[in-house]
């Protein structure tokens, strides 16, 4: 049996996608016995936010299933945080072949499974996808329901509207954590809609705070990422696109905070790309305004097809996408821009 919803392209929610998750997990109780939750590599907090709940919701289906999350390649800071105050049952050795139930979260591409990818493909279990992202077809053709909720602005936001469907109670510590999930993918509600501001109003009546959330997905930064950070803006290179400014440039880690930075300085659109054995991963984020006026979408229009097109992966949100692909970081700016200019209708300017 495969079951496809994907919902909110028409900018409502139907009847049909509170149905289906009413349903979840997709098993008579009688035959589900061991279960998984797998986030993609080095999980963000929506990622382990959003995993933390669906294992709470399979225990409250069936109180003696057995369920362990896994975490491909570990789990990001800020990640990390979370899972020390709100900690889930975690085993990276799985016999995937004794699996009656398999939810993924939060992860567009097979790929980003990792070491994890081919014995869940393999699996004999019942293979549930939920996210908020478009998916790639390596998921569709292995998953038997996948769930996609485009107005969401995290999956966390996907997970709270299960235990709505199921009319399931939820905990406080549960409310706590995927409040903190929507704060974190949300951009600290900025990119939040009346339905997320409903849901965590709800949650927060539930006993969550969003300053406790605040704490975990606040500003905390490691030596190594700080560090990052300068040399990026040290390394920075600057292009003009009509009235837009374009950052790039070329950092070893973390790329995404480095991106984050160049927004925050002032640049419209940042291109942050490292490399590593001869694969690029290239962040990218832009302000909410270059969005909506010049209508590209980061994740659809520009991760997404360069990685198809290099053979890579990638995908994301309208202002936050990434992508890997076995080209030169050079050739990946090159490519980003020229999908912008193209765009845009104007040529890029070198700013000196």
């Amino acid at each position: 049996m495969k079951k496809l919803v994907v919902e909110g392209r028409n900018h409502q929610i139907t009847k049909r996608y509170l149905r289906v998750l009413s349903e979840f997990p997709f098993l008579k109780s009688d035959m589900l016995n061991r279960a998984i939750v797998i986030c993609h590599r080095h999980a963000d907090v929506d990622a382990y936010c959003s995993a933390y709940g669906v294992a709470n919701i399979i225990n409250k289906f069936k109180k003696d299933v057995h369920v362990s999350v896994i975490t491909p390649e570990g789990l990001s800071l800020p990640a990390k945080r979370v899972a020390d105050k709100y900690p889930v049952n975690q085993n990276e050795n799985v016999d995937f072949n004794n699996i009656d139930l398999a939810v993924v979260v939060d992860t567009g591409h097979l790929a980003l499974l990792g070491e994890y990818a081919k014995p869940f493909k393999d699996a004999k279990s019942m293979k549930v996808f939920l996210d908020h992202h478009p998916l790639n077809d390596s998921i569709i053709d292995v998953a038997n329901y996948v769930i996609v909720n485009e107005l969401a602005t995290s999956t966390s936001e996907l997970v709270a509207d299960i235990f709505s469907a199921m009319k399931l109670t939820v905990s406080k510590a549960v409310a706590q954590v995927l409040l903190t999930g929507i704060i974190f993918d949300s951009q600290h509600l900025r990119l939040a809609d009346h339905r997320t501001i409903k849901i965590v109003s709800k949650l927060c009546g539930t006993g969550a705070s969003i300053r406790n959330s605040l704490e975990f997905t606040g500003v905390s930064r490691d030596r190594s990422e700080r560090i990052a950070r300068l040399k990026g803006i040290q390394r920075l290179s600057l292009f003009t696109l009509g009235d837009w400014v374009i950052g790039y440039t070329k950092i070893g880690s973390h790329q995404a905070s480095v991106a984050r930075a160049m927004i925050n300085l002032g640049a419209d659109l940042a291109i942050a790309v490292g490399e590593e054995s001869g694969v690029s991963r290239c962040c990218l984020r832009a302000i909410h305004p270059f969005h909506k006026m010049t209508g590209i979408h980061l994740g659809n229009d520009v991760a997404q097809i360069i990685a198809e097109r290099m053979g890579g992966i990638g995908g994301g949100h309208s202002t936050a996408a990434s992508f890997s692909a076995g080209i030169t970081p050079k050739k990946i700016a090159n490519n980003v821009l020229k999908i912008v200019e193209d765009s845009v209708g104007v040529e890029k300017k070198i700013l000196k």
